[in-house]
């Protein structure tokens, strides 16, 4: 291929509405599988020599200009064809050489157009709905075919879009990957579940998940400012075995801890794992999981994931990343508590622009409403005078955190817990919602009944410095008897 050749970048968008828009966790895996792989189809083309491909994005490379457009169009249509519901945005970019020395620069051209191009226009790629159709349930979208099931007792017919009917026929193909994760962890006789009731919670006790959402820190800048295209194609590599290996990693800490979990996971005959990947492409990852292990899942992959390091001139940089966790019913709608969950994630990233390092934001949710973050935050967390939010969210994860740790919350908990009966916690949680009056009234009251709550091992903080509902919260959502882990 000659020096003059043309770069092509396309990019998946609407990519969390495809993946997400179903409360069935098989819509979800077989989606998620789709976006992953739809670019794969290019490297088997003779006209195309491939840059690189993950996280939704395909760089590739064209002989000429013509011969870019004619590929555009040729794919774009396999695309409409075989996979309805998937929206792509294209750029182009002539004279892009092998070799440039403003590699750089080219890269921040293109991807400024394909900014510029998914303003231009939002194709229409599943058939409109009218009075004359049904509505498939899973999607929302018009009903266009009948899928029929057998079970043991008599056939069951379920009315679907084509976009539906995609994502379940890929779903299959979604499970032979995850099966080089299990093999990766040793867990060859575990499975992970296909429905979001079978992630461990026990029956008539919980029945909560976390949605669990982790974006690395940067990495966008990153890959803009490298030199050259090998630079690009080396740590995009890196950056998607990092992902694997973290996750892979939570595996493992997770049957290396199994006894820990016993009073929380039930016992599955069928060896499900309490929890599930959705995502794992590029920096960007999304799981689900039982709802009392999401924080302690995250930490762990963000533990393995920020032990990796990547090269910049003389420099060596750690990689950096911050999570999101949502706690929800199994039943609350997945395409909010992921909207959710990434809401956190976004709180969290916050933090680190400012102060730098990985952090952490978690909220549990109390309700089916479909408010915003900073609705729930505003509702649930704040005293009748209207004062200051009563939350200290969101926490570190490295080891520089000192009292904005999540070890030293974790610590904190520990002690709560230990001093205190269930229902005088409880009774704690009501009174922080009063105000500042109340609050330190009743710790007055906590203190000259229980002898264990003293507030020495607080760190000898004032009542009201100490994030008494951030330490309520994570012992109703994490493992207790990992609190001191």
């Amino acid at each position: 291929m000659s020096n003059n050749r043309t770069a092509i970048l396309f990019d998946s968008t609407s990519i969390q509405q495809y993946v997400f828009g179903s409360n069935k966790l098989k819509d979800n895996l077989g989606a998620s599988y789709i976006v992953e792989n739809i670019y794969n189809r290019l490297n088997d083309r003779n006209d195309l020599e491939t840059g690189y491909i993950g996280g939704g994005n395909a760089l590739l490379f064209a002989k000429s200009e013509v011969d870019a457009k004619r590929i555009i169009n040729e794919f774009t249509k396999d695309v409409l064809s075989e996979f309805p519901g998937v929206s792509l945005a294209v750029a182009i970019l002539p004279d892009f050489g092998k070799v440039d020395t403003d590699y750089s620069d080219k890269i921040k051209r293109i991807f400024k157009e394909l900014a510029i191009n998914k303003g231009k226009f939002i194709p229409i790629n599943t058939i409109p709905s009218h009075g004359i159709t049904d509505v498939c349930r899973f999607s929302s979208l018009s009903v266009e075919l009948i899928e029929r099931h057998r079970n043991q007792q008599n056939v069951e017919i379920a009315l679907i879009s084509a976009t539906t009917a995609t994502k379940r026929n890929y779903e299959e193909q979604a499970r032979e990957e995850e099966s080089n994760l299990l093999n990766r962890a040793g867990l060859n006789n575990y499975s992970f579940p296909s429905e979001f009731e079978k992630l461990g919670q026990k029956k008539y006790e919980d029945s909560h998940i976390a949605v669990v959402h982790i974006d690395g820190n940067g990495f966008g800048e990153i890959f803009r400012n490298l030199r050259t295209l090998d630079e690009t194609k080396v740590l995009s590599e890196e950056v998607k075995n990092a992902v694997v290996e973290a996750f892979v990693y939570c595996l493992s800490e997770y049957n290396n801890n199994t006894e820990a979990f016993t009073d929380i996971v039930a016992l599955d005959a069928n060896n499900f794992l309490p929890i599930r990947p959705v995502i794992l492409g590029g920096d960007d990852v999304t799981f689900v999981c039982h709802g009392k292990l999401g924080i302690w899942f995250a930490e762990k992959f963000v533990e393995k994931f920020t032990s990796n390091t990547f090269t910049k001139g003389d420099l060596t940089i750690p990689y950096s990343c911050c999570a999101g966790v949502a706690i929800v019913k199994e039943k609350y709608p997945f395409y909010r508590a992921y909207q959710m969950a990434e809401s956190l994630c976004i709180s969290a990233k916050k933090k680190n622009k400012t102060e730098g390092g990985n952090w952490i934001d978690f909220q549990f949710a109390y309700s089916g409403l479909g408010n915003s973050l900073d609705e729930i935050r505003e509702f649930q967390y704040s005293d009748l005078s209207d004062s200051a939010s009563i939350i200290s969210r969101p926490y570190r994860l490295d080891e520089n955190n000192g009292n904005a740790g999540l070890d030293q919350l974790k610590i904190l908990a520990l002690s709560l817990n230990k001093s205190l009966p269930k229902s005088k916690i409880k009774g704690l949680r009501e009174a922080l919602n009063r105000d500042d009056e109340s609050m330190k009234e009743y710790i007055e009251h906590l203190k000259n009944q229980h002898e264990d709550f003293k507030f020495e091992f607080f760190g000898n903080g004032a009542p009201e410095n100490l994030p008494f509902f951030d330490l309520i919260e994570l012992i109703e959502v994490y493992p207790v008897n990992l609190l001191n882990a």
